[in-house]
């Protein structure tokens, strides 16, 4: 439908592309996994020794499963998917990388169930700081010493400072930028959209 956002997948190509600079061969976390383009995308790095990855929907979780079956056969690489919000999870062990997209507050919604983020922080206030800010708690919880936090996050119309709140955040909880990505989206009146991928390390 026309004037809306629908919910997009992470293309594969760049997301392999980001693994196979980034993630060392070691372990990675995709934080808000969705419908499984940077699975796939870890699978095809050839850089990546074990994918964790969380997403609360259980549709969403049974078809990353599914996915995981279909292709393992075709990648060395380790796979843990859980079923839960990345506000509720850290891995169980050191990882290199934490890289995902987000759902961008109440702009992509995969799902009704209680357990989607935009329903259970309904304010921008609440998600930023009940989803977000956790999340990345989580993830310095997690991260090694020289591992990195990459974010893949934009304005949005319900959300006009998201990206700025997202780096206020994130230097909050003991990051500091380190680069910032520019990845390309869809062709727009003969030019193309683009969105930041934020690079971070702990201070």
């Amino acid at each position: 439908a026309s004037g809306v956002q629908a919910v997009s997948n992470f293309r594969p190509v760049a997301s392999a592309s980001i693994y196979y600079k980034y993630a060392r061969n070691g372990v990675v976390w995709d934080m808000s996994c969705g419908y499984g383009g940077r699975l796939l995308g870890a699978m095809a790095s050839g850089s990546v020794a074990k994918y964790i990855g969380t997403d609360p929907c259980f549709e969403t979780y049974e078809g990353l499963r599914e996915m995981e079956a279909d292709f393992c056969d075709l990648s060395d690489m380790k796979v843990e998917i859980n079923e839960c919000g990345s506000e509720n999870f850290v891995p169980g062990e050191p990882v290199d990388l934490c890289f995902t997209s987000p759902p961008y507050f109440d702009t992509e919604k995969y799902d009704a169930e209680p357990t989607q983020s935009y329903i259970k922080f309904p304010s921008k206030d609440a998600w930023l700081n009940g989803f977000l800010r956790t999340t990345i708690i989580n993830c310095r919880s997690c991260l090694k010493d020289d591992g990195l936090l990459m974010l893949n996050i934009a304005n949005v119309k319900t959300y006009q400072n998201l990206e700025t709140d997202t780096l206020r955040v994130a230097f909050q909880e003991g990051f500091k930028i380190e680069d910032i990505l520019l990845l390309r989206l869809s062709s727009i009146m003969g030019g193309f959209k683009y969105e930041p991928i934020f690079i971070f390390k702990k201070r």
